[in-house]
């Protein structure tokens, strides 16, 4: 079976977001697509009006098919590279200067003709939403409106009013500066927003690393060897850093204080409430009688600094000479003792969470090992989950979940077991997995 790393750090892949530039980049693409469409319009209604000669109207359809040629080759390489975006605004410029000429040429020969006003206003109007830069925008619109007096003071024979011909394209093209100038407004203000934010997400990041490398030491990944004993733990946080705790205290004579706590919810927050609990177990587990008197002081120390978190816990406590294990419960489900034969039992108790009531009730319960045997403590991120059958897993399926794998010992059992769990989730873990092992050789 496969193996890892106790403390695995890996983190769940998730999709990367979407930053404000890369948003403002694809649509700026869509936008193209969109200019491409009514220019494809403008192009290709022509061709559908049969012959422009029978109106008196010079319209030769060959430019026309080069221009719809053109234009669908534009739109299909958008669709068909990634990097065609870098290049969008260029290809659009040059659609919108042959369009243009196209146009004027249109207008000059037909004699301002209605029809291809409207036409080259649609043009210059689609142009003007689709492009972000202004400094490239004013002076080609300059450059049309220019193109468009000279066009209007030599046409012979205008067939609508000059004044009207003018007006048209001058105020399409100042409303297209208008609409560019309210929409980078708008975009300014997007991009100085996601450069807050990314300040915001350095700070956070930083902030994580630092607790990161608190979170270290709330949990203890490596024992020494203690004797006919062996302790070995396992540690995936659901986030960077997590509310699951296990710490160990050796106290006098060669007895080893165990704290297994897991405070309610994750990240950060919980983090911190673990790390105030750790604090506290290692003032007290030297001067605590018994593991209840130890759960007990813990929870006094801590009423008067948390508030709206809950912790539960397991209080243990191991004699090596004797080889007894007592034991007191904070709301915490049950240990599990593995026999040298294989079967498995819990380890009865119980006793009330740390933080929930004013007062804690609890006692001491106490075991004999024997060799062979192993304890296993862990957090409910082992089995509160729906497997992929959209089923609830719950603690007895993890029971049964650990019968399977009785054969194994040591880190191989904790890492199987904690492959074995994370297989039959339907979705990424939703809260911090931790166990802790205890074996008598």
């Amino acid at each position: 079976m496969p193996t890892r790393n106790n403390s695995s750090n890996k983190t769940n892949e998730t999709p990367a977001i979407t930053s404000v530039k890369e948003f403002l980049s694809e649509e700026s693409l869509s936008r193209f697509r969109f200019a491409m469409s009514l220019f494809l319009f403008f192009a290709g209604f022509g061709l559908l009006l049969g012959d422009p000669a029978s109106e008196g109207l010079l319209d030769p359809r060959w430019i026309r098919v080069v221009h719809v040629t053109l234009i669908c080759i534009s739109i299909f390489l958008s669709f068909k590279f990634e990097n065609f975006k870098k290049y969008s605004e260029l290809v659009l410029l040059f659609h919108f200067a042959v369009m243009s000429i196209h146009s004027f040429y249109l207008l000059y020969v037909n004699g301002l003709y209605l029809g291809y006003l409207f036409g080259l206003i649609l043009v210059v109007f689609s142009t003007g939403v689709s492009i972000n830069n202004r400094r490239v925008l004013i002076p080609v619109l300059l450059l049309f409106i220019a193109v468009a007096f000279f066009v209007g003071i030599h046409v012979k024979n205008p067939k609508i009013d000059v004044g009207m011909y003018y007006f048209g394209l001058i105020s399409s093209g100042v409303l297209s500066v208008l609409v560019i100038g309210f929409r980078m407004r708008t975009f300014e203000t997007l991009l100085e927003a996601d450069v807050q934010m990314e300040k915001f997400q350095v700070n956070i990041e930083e902030e994580l690393e630092i607790a990161q490398k608190t979170q270290k030491s709330l949990v203890d990944l490596e024992f020494p060897e203690a004797g006919s004993f062996r302790i070995y733990s396992y540690f995936k946080p659901l986030e960077s850093v997590g509310g699951d705790l296990i710490k160990t205290n050796l106290g006098k004579e060669g007895v080893l204080d165990f704290f297994f706590a897991d405070a309610a919810g994750h990240g950060v927050s919980a983090a911190m409430v673990s790390a105030m609990a750790v604090m506290a177990f290692k003032t007290i587990a030297p001067v605590a009688e018994s593991p209840s008197k130890g759960l007990t002081l813990i929870h006094e120390s801590l009423m008067t600094m948390i508030g709206g978190f809950f912790i539960t816990a397991v209080y243990m406590r191991l004699d090596q000479e004797k080889k007894s294990l007592t034991y007191s419960y904070a709301g915490h489900h049950p240990a599990v003792l593995i026999k040298s034969d294989g079967s498995v039992q819990e380890l009865t108790g119980k006793g009330t969470v740390l933080l929930a009531l004013p007062k804690l009730f609890n006692r001491d319960y106490e075991i004999i090992l024997e060799p062979g045997d192993r304890v296993v403590l862990f957090s409910d991120g082992m089995f509160e989950f729906y497997t992929e059958e959209n089923e609830f897993f719950g603690n007895e399926a993890f029971l049964d979940l650990i019968r399977d794998y009785t054969s194994l010992s040591g880190r191989v059992f904790l890492d199987s077991l904690g492959e074995a769990v994370l297989g039959l989730h339907s979705s990424p873990p939703k809260d911090d997995m931790t166990m802790l092992l205890l074996e008598v050789l």
